[in-house]
């Protein structure tokens, strides 16, 4: 892999770090429109912003929580995925 890098940057005229940094960047948004296209669809499916209110409306009563577990797992879970991707973003 370091032989790839090493040859692409010196064939391009860049740093291999640079590179790497680029790469990650250029992952990680690719990464975060994967999963804010994913949440979309949810929560224009149930008419909502966030877990938080697909959660509320189990509490009201509006939805019912075993109708809605598996997508409220998913939502969950690719919400998690967005912080964590998020605060990668910041840090590369």
């Amino acid at each position: 892999m370091s032989s790839v890098l090493h040859k692409l940057s010196k064939e391009i005229g860049i740093k291999e770090d640079e590179l790497v940094i680029a790469g990650l960047r250029a992952y990680i948004r690719s990464e975060l429109g994967k999963i804010g296209a994913q949440l979309h669809v949810f929560y224009h499916k149930y008419g909502i912003n966030s877990i938080k209110d697909l959660e509320h409306a189990i509490e009201k009563g509006t939805v019912v929580e075993s109708d809605v577990f598996e997508d409220l797992t998913r939502i969950d879970y690719l919400e998690s995925q967005l912080i964590k991707l998020k605060k990668l973003k910041r840090n590369v």
